[in-house]
């Protein structure tokens, strides 16, 4: 091996450990914040439901349907948080892989 091609291995090498170095904390900070919104969704969700049953249990006790346009909104508010779940996850996998990513990188270089 070339003295050029040792020093180009060597840079290389050492880019490799800094990006990982600069990126490490920056992925595990989104990991441990995109678990902490999931977290929060969850218990949103969880309200919801408890809200829509709660409503739905005094829209059965009256004639009247004066909130039925609020549990429709509760209700439209479920399905987005659903998906917004879902955006939530395909990131979580992405964010997940990058790091996992890293690690392989990690022990190559090393």
């Amino acid at each position: 091996m070339e003295p050029n091609e040792r020093l180009d291995l060597i840079d290389k090498d050492k880019f490799s450990k800094g990006l990982m170095t600069l990126l490490t904390p920056v992925i595990e900070e989104m990991d441990s914040r995109i678990v902490a919104v999931k977290a929060s969704q969850l218990e949103l969700n969880k309200e919801i439901e408890r809200l829509l049953a709660e409503l739905q249990l005094f829209v059965d006790a009256t004639e009247q349907s004066t909130i039925q346009p609020s549990i429709q909104k509760l209700i439209s508010a479920t399905k987005k948080l659903a998906t917004t779940n879902v955006t939530l996850k395909t990131v979580h996998d992405r964010v997940e892989k990058m790091y996992a990513q890293l690690g392989r990188d990690k022990e190559t270089v090393t």
